[in-house]
């Protein structure tokens, strides 16, 4: 079961029932309704019927879905895209096009789910669901400064790079909500924390630039991928940014001493709990989200020769 929420004007949050701690890698995804009819993420395959259910209690349907739109390409964000796709049949996908081109190709998306499987376990199809690809032309690609019109608003599309390198977050123009995606990090509301998003492959320098030049955007409304929506906005990305760059200084210099992931680990959990507890306790609990950001900021520095 899923929790439904209107966050904004016609703005749903669809949210995991229970804590971020227990779903993740599961996604909140938004249903956004005008004229036209958008999903903001799909999630993992198996939140799919809770989606679709989701849809039908703010009473619509899979079909009658303008747009399916994806932030990035990583599976616990488009994992349920491909199945989506086939029951939302009059659904543009819009995302990134390297984005498109990946999640059009079997053989890719063999490739991501395979790398699900290394960073979740061998069990990750069976716990998260399978992965689809999803026929080329029903891809409706966008770049940074394209709008996606829906009705009486739209959502202008924004590259950032760091997380992923096809990165792209919305911004309604109705309510300056902002669709942010994993450019942030996530938002882990239950103890406030905002947590970097070091995944393997980020750019953690590419990943403050992005959320420093969605400062100026002033959005009314933050909404997270991983998290819910909040008007907390400018404490947030004011921590987003400095905890970005805390996190991955202290990495680096961890990484240049030889520690250990684990040590890397609790000096990371420390920094982002600040002194608090519960903080500490919940982040502790986080079974992928610390150590995937260690492993991300090994995997960067290494590239950049500086370990």
């Amino acid at each position: 079961m899923a929790l439904i929420s209107e966050v904004a004007d016609k703005i749903y949050e669809i949210k995991p029932e229970g804590t971020s701690l227990a779903h993740f890698p599961w996604c909140t995804v938004y249903l956004v309704v005008d004229g036209k009819i958008a999903l903001v993420e799909t999630g993992c395959a198996v939140q799919n019927p809770d989606i679709a259910e989701a849809i039908r209690k703010l009473g619509y349907d899979l079909k009658d879905l303008s747009y399916i739109l994806l932030t990035h390409v990583h599976p616990d964000h488009t994992g349920g895209a491909g199945l989506l796709a086939r029951q939302a049949q009059r659904a543009r996908v819009a995302t990134h096009p390297r984005t498109a081109k990946l999640l059009a190709d079997p053989s890719a998306v063999a490739r991501l789910m395979q790398g699900s499987k290394q960073m979740f376990g061998a069990d990750a199809e069976e716990r998260f669901g399978p992965m689809l690809p999803i026929a080329e032309e029903r891809f409706e690609p966008v770049e940074g400064q394209d709008f996606i019109p829906l009705g009486e608003r739209e959502l202008k599309v924004i590259h950032t790079p760091g997380h992923d390198p096809y990165h792209l977050c919305f911004l309604d123009s109705k309510t300056g909500g902002l669709f942010c995606g994993d450019a942030l990090g996530a938002y882990f509301s239950e103890v406030e924390i905002i947590a970097p998003s070091s995944a393997p492959g980020a750019d953690p320098i590419l990943t403050v630039q992005s959320i420093e030049e969605l400062r100026p955007l002033n959005p009314a409304l933050l909404l997270f991928s991983h998290g819910g929506a909040t008007r907390t906005v400018d404490k947030i990305l004011q921590e987003a940014a400095d905890n970005a760059r805390t996190n991955a200084e202290m990495a680096l210099k961890a990484l240049q001493k030889g520690e250990t992931p684990e040590e890397i680990a609790r000096k990371l959990i420390e920094v982002l709990a600040g002194g608090s507890p519960s903080k500490r306790e919940y982040l502790s609990g986080l079974p992928y989200w610390i150590p995937l950001g260690v492993e991300g900021y090994r995997q960067y520095y290494k590239r950049k020769n500086l370990i």
